[in-house]
């Protein structure tokens, strides 16, 4: 049970990565995938950060598992619920065309669910 948070976790991440957002650029127009792209992003960041949560639970519940694994959770708490915080500005940023501020949070958000995605990964092969 303790790698199932986790493991969501990565199978939420490499679906939008690779298939949602993907498919939508390449179908929607730029001012639709725009506006779809701002409903769905803020939700993503906030299911991993209650995937997170849980997972968090349930390392805490389970005596054999290592503080990696807390590591592990709590990290991926912590970055989803900066993602998720970070989006408006990223958004006003895109809005007022200050590509340089856009860049660089949006940056911050790709780095973070890499993270998110390689530490969630690695959770069933932590000691």
């Amino acid at each position: 049970m303790h790698n199932f948070f986790p493991g969501l976790i990565v199978g939420a991440i490499i679906l939008q990565v690779a298939i949602i957002a993907p498919s939508m650029f390449r179908t929607l127009d730029l001012d639709n995938f725009g506006k779809a792209i701002r409903a769905i992003w803020p939700k993503f960041f906030a299911m991993i950060a209650i995937l997170g949560i849980l997972s968090l639970a349930v390392v805490y519940l389970h005596d054999d598992l290592s503080i990696y694994h807390t590591v592990v959770a709590v990290v991926s708490v912590a970055l989803a619920t900066i993602c998720y915080a970070i989006i408006p500005a990223t958004n006003r940023a895109t809005d007022s065309g200050d590509k340089k501020t856009f860049k660089l949070l949006h940056r911050i958000s790709v780095s973070f669910t890499i993270i998110l995605l390689l530490v969630n990964l690695a959770f069933p092969f932590l000691p």
